[in-house]
């Protein structure tokens, strides 16, 4: 039996299909007009790769799909969701609980005359009349988050419950009514609200797409298996279990997840992973094996006190639109943020897209090669590419054709150079002895170029990195998390009982959950931590273990400390907020096969030779199969090594070896 991972991204839609020791990868346009197109688009090739006779045929020899999706990353990123409401507590309406007079959400996610304030004693006449007035002005989904609602949310609820009794679902008038403390249990009340805006925001979109896809994969195409949606905190679940929030990018969260693999598999402590695919840049640091996480952090941009992996990113990738900047003498490159995605896609594609690209730079440098993209099943015009650039870039520059290609690529790597160097500063970290591992579709190209430009001396390419997000869920455990409030539980003796019960309650859920989606709830491991507040009002989380509940002095201490307390604090002064668990459930992962070290002739993998304008002194460079390649192999740049679903480039003075994984470490000599 097979387990599918399936990884939407802005341009391409990868896939990893697993059985035992058996893997194989795949790689289609993504449609970003219906998503499920590209899902079973997947799967057909899957089908086809692996001799099934059709997709119903390879779903009936399928155990697990996990699909993760780039919906609700869009529809925040683009800002194209449904007109909102907002309930508040009054005087609140502005800032939204932030310490900002105007909160940076309005008249972005939410416009000013949508968000009506409540008093602290309203009744159901002024809930309705509220409601009517949102609904009479064109909103039509309520969001309800009320002051410190996460120690008592009984007054959202009354809220929620009015609205419902005054639109029922049997009447068309009924209008979707959004708790904050049904989405987060966070002590932060901006955050709570955010996150609730956000959900209720991107709801919709995400909801269609993601029954539309099950209804065709079990009515359609009669799939009995396991169907599951992967999320940002590294889980999956259920379409039932999912909040649109808990999938915003999540994609991105799986190259993280196979990062650490690698860097785990290799001995690596810091890594920096660099992910560039056909929309976007992204950029993560692994520190002693592990992400590294930042509380507060954000949403594109809108700020939000949890902790999530450092993921730093930019508008660029293959698809990201060319414009020249600068003057006579001294010109310049725009790059994006503008994107050709995959369709009309660059020029290149000979699909309608009359706009130049970074990727028609690659084509026209000789980068890339027209007639063997994605292993010839998509072939370029390099003619396209070149006048696309001609016109528009290199004319209105003055510069020559060639020049132009060299000032886009230089200036596509620099930036990217400038993120790593960026994240350096704020981490307050020397980066130029990291590691880096470059993957996603582009991620081989960039590798040296931005290595170069951020002073890195070590560079990991990976077989799998053109799919390595699909990787990354493919070696996932599956998992879910739960919050419980604790603001009614007292740091004492007497309640380590109570502490005790609601982890019992939270593995019951956890076991119904998983029961429900298929899965036998057997060999569950449990994470537990612990969120509370000092006198100050700052919150922390603490990891414990469970025999730590049955002792709540051990855990005051340990509170205590991380809350920068003294020993002494007493329980009074330590405010429980709530209880989070990770239920983990332990699946099969793909075998990354090691095989030994030949020679480090790769003379046998060489296929002809072509000019190059980037990375090479000029004159024509050897071009190489990557799949013919063995561990031991040895190229020499400038080289280029073209592979069925990306290109890996070797400049000048760099070395690439192939190690017994298969993948390529590459050194500057």
């Amino acid at each position: 039996m097979w387990i599918v991972d399936i990884d939407v991204g802005g341009t391409l839609t990868d896939g990893i299909f697993t059985s035992g020791e058996q893997v194989f990868s795949a790689k289609v346009d993504t449609t970003p007009h219906d998503l499920t197109v590209c899902l079973f688009d997947c799967l057909a090739q899957g089908a086809e790769k692996l001799g099934f006779a059709d997709t119903p045929a390879f779903l009936e020899h399928i155990d697990l799909i996990r699909w993760s999706t780039t919906i609700t990353s869009n529809v925040l990123a683009e800002l194209r969701g449904p007109r909102i409401g907002l309930l508040v507590s009054k005087n609140h309406e502005k800032d939204l609980y932030g310490a900002d007079p105007r909160s940076s959400i309005l008249n972005r996610l939410l416009a000013d005359k949508d968000i009506i304030g409540l008093n602290g004693a309203f009744d159901a006449a002024q809930v309705t009349n509220a409601a009517r007035a949102l609904l009479e002005g064109g909103v039509r989904r309520i969001c309800v988050s009320l002051k410190d609602s996460h120690r008592n949310p009984a007054a959202e609820l009354e809220v929620k419950s009015a609205i419902d009794l005054q639109y029922p679902d049997h009447f068309l008038g009924s209008v979707p009514v959004l708790a904050g403390s049904d989405i987060s249990k966070s002590s932060d009340d901006r955050t709570r609200t955010y996150c609730a805006v956000i959900n209720t925001y991107t709801h919709g979109t995400l909801a269609a797409t993601l029954f539309k896809a099950e209804d065709e994969l079990r009515q359609s195409s009669q799939y009995a298996g396991t169907f599951l949606v992967s999320h940002i905190n590294g889980g999956v679940a259920g379409i039932a279990k999912t909040k649109a929030i808990d999938t915003i990018e999540s994609g991105p969260i799986l190259g993280i997840q196979a990062s650490v693999f690698f860097a785990q598999l290799y001995s690596l402590k810091d890594v920096v992973a660099m992910d560039i695919g056909g929309t976007t840049a992204k950029i993560s640091v692994l520190k002693n094996g592990l992400p590294i996480t930042r509380k507060p952090s954000d949403f594109f941009g809108i700020p939000v006190e949890i902790s999530l992996p450092d993921l730093r990113s930019i508008a660029l990738g293959g698809g990201s639109v060319v414009k020249p900047s600068g003057s006579d003498g001294n010109p310049g490159i725009e790059l994006g943020p503008e994107s050709m995605g995959s369709f009309p896609g660059p020029a290149c594609y000979a699909l309608g897209g009359d706009q130049p690209t970074l990727t028609d730079a690659f084509v026209a440098a000789g980068l890339l090669n027209p007639d063997f993209f994605l292993g010839g099943a998509k072939p370029l015009d390099r003619e396209l590419a070149q006048s696309a650039i001609e016109n528009q870039v290199a004319k209105p520059m003055n510069v020559s054709l060639d020049e132009a290609c060299r000032l886009i690529i230089n200036r596509a790597f620099k930036l990217v150079a400038d993120l790593v160097a960026a994240a350096a500063k704020d981490l307050k970290q020397d980066l130029s002895k990291h590691a880096l591992f470059a993957y996603g579709g582009n991620g081989s190209l960039f590798a040296c170029g931005v290595a170069e430009k951020a002073g890195i001396k070590n560079v990991q390419l990976f077989a799998l990195g053109p799919v390595f997000s699909a990787f990354g869920s493919s070696v996932s455990d599956i998992c879910h998390f739960y919050e419980r409030g604790l603001t009614h539980v007292a740091l004492a003796a007497e309640n380590s009982g109570r502490l005790r019960a609601i982890l019992e309650e939270i593995k019951a859920e956890g076991t119904k959950d998983l029961l429900g989606e298929g899965i036998k709830p057997e060999n569950l491991a449990y994470e537990i931590a612990i969120e509370a507040a000092g006198k100050s009002g700052s919150s922390v989380a603490i990891p414990c273990r469970e025999s730590d509940l049955a002792h709540p002095e051990a855990l005051q201490a340990a509170l205590a400390a991380a809350l920068g307390s003294s020993a002494n604090t007493s329980a009074k002064d330590i405010s429980l907020e709530l209880m989070r668990v990770r239920v983990k459930k332990p699946v099969s992962k793909p075998h990354v096969a090691e095989r030994a070290l030949k020679s480090e002739d790769s003379s046998h993998a060489r296929t002809g030779t072509r000019k190059i304008l980037w990375g090479s002194r000029g004159g024509d460079e050897q071009v190489y199969r990557w799949e013919a390649l063995e561990p031991g192999n040895r190229v020499f740049g400038p080289a280029i090594l073209e592979a069925i679903n990306t290109t890996y480039f070797v400049p000048e003075d760099w070395t690439l070896f192939v190690d017994r994984f298969g993948n390529g470490a590459l050194t500057k000599r």
